[in-house]
């Protein structure tokens, strides 16, 4: 029994034994990595993003609301220029309004005109009075004195036209005058119809012959789609990295638009559904053609940073660990050494290496989390 017992320990340890050493020979053994150089390059950095596509130059006619539409000049579609009629009013009252604050203007003339006529023939009536009252006071003829004294009973009867009366007068013309002014005003803006003052392409169309303008909507619009815009939203992390100027590239359907950002909103916007704020900004499409369309969102791609020749490897070298800090895996005479690396801008595929490493160093790619500081590495391919 004791042999027995013997026989079993020398076979575990003997087991312990074998599977220390095959676990020490595979520690030793080295393992095949694959490998990037780092080289001297450009880094650019790009912020993917929808854009919205608008006109840069877009104007709703809204017209004179409450006048009745008599003949629509334009259709959606219609490219039209500044000057061009887009459609006729009724202007049948307007002319009727113009006639009647006209006579009352001249109504309003002509009562002014009595007035002062009035005024005149008192002040010449009352003057010849006075110079013959001065004429009887010297004589002493008892007829010439019973003249005077009804002479000065009819002078001191007369009533002239006080200052204040020829001004009530004269304030109703000036109010007749601009009642008529605002009446041919009104006229004159309309008279010719609703005129084009840019040039564009009809994009909605609202307004019905026969049928008054509405107040709610436009009754014509008008973009300009040979200059275009993207218009974009920015989240508060992103807008960070936004500025005017930045280059820009937009995709529709594989095509693609040289942009440049040409405006960035000095305040964000929250709407009553998102939850969060957001910036609004433009880019100035400097390529636009016919396939782009209005209101179509697109991909947008921003340059939002750019490194010119500066050492750079492929972000899968990089490993951080828990306070964030990197690290990449440097292959040196056939071993694997942890080296701390400063990184500098970073796109989606590459990062620019501040400190750590030099060009031509040898940089493991995707290491595994087992890979560890020191351990024996073959690089793949190398010897084939």
């Amino acid at each position: 029994m004791k042999k027995k017992t013997i026989i079993i320990i020398v076979v575990v340890i003997f087991a312990i034994v074998l599977a220390v050493s095959l676990l020490g020979r595979n520690r030793n053994a080295a393992r095949t990595v694959k490998v990037t150089e780092a080289v001297m390059g450009d880094v650019q950095s790009w912020l993917s993003i929808n854009a919205l596509i608008q006109s840069d130059d877009v104007k709703n006619y809204f017209g004179t609301s409450g006048l009745k539409v008599t003949k629509i000049h334009v259709e959606v579609g219609d490219t039209i220029r500044k000057g061009d009629v887009i459609l006729k009013y009724d202007i049948s009252d307007l002319e009727t309004a113009v006639e009647q604050a006209r006579i009352q203007y001249d109504n309003a003339l002509l009562n002014l005109a009595d007035l002062l006529n009035q005024k005149k023939q008192i002040e010449e009536d009352m003057a010849d009075l006075e110079a013959e009252i001065l004429r009887l006071e010297g004589s002493r003829d008892p007829q010439d004195l019973a003249s005077l004294q009804a002479l000065i009973q009819k002078r001191d009867a007369m009533q002239t036209i006080s200052d204040e009366k020829i001004k009530l007068l004269e304030n109703s013309v000036a109010l007749a005058k601009i009642g008529l002014d605002t009446a041919q005003s009104r006229l004159d803006e309309v008279k010719d119809g609703l005129i084009a003052d840019m040039d564009g392409t009809v994009t909605a169309l609202n307004a019905e012959e026969g049928a008054p303008l509405g107040m709610t909507q436009p009754a014509v619009v008008v973009q300009n789609l040979n200059s275009l815009k993207g218009v974009i939203y920015l989240g508060k992390y992103d807008a960070a990295k936004i500025r005017t100027g930045q280059k820009a590239i937009l995709d529709y359907s594989g095509n693609y638009y040289d942009g440049v950002v040409s405006f960035v909103s000095p305040a964000a916007e929250k709407s009553l559904a998102a939850q969060n704020a957001s910036l609004k900004a433009e880019i100035d499409i400097i390529n636009p053609d016919d396939l782009l369309k209005v209101d179509f969102d697109v991909n947008a791609d921003i340059l939002v940073g750019e490194a010119k020749n500066v050492l750079k490897i492929p972000v899968e070298c990089i490993r951080y660990d828990k306070k964030n800090n990197t690290t990449v895996f440097v292959v040196e005479n056939g071993t694997a050494r942890l080296t701390a690396v400063s990184l500098g801008l970073q796109s989606d595929s590459e990062v620019e290496v501040l400190e750590g490493l030099k060009q031509g160093d040898l940089v493991v790619l995707n290491p595994s989390m087992d890979l560890t500081d020191g351990a024996s590495v073959v690089v793949e391919g190398a010897g084939q």
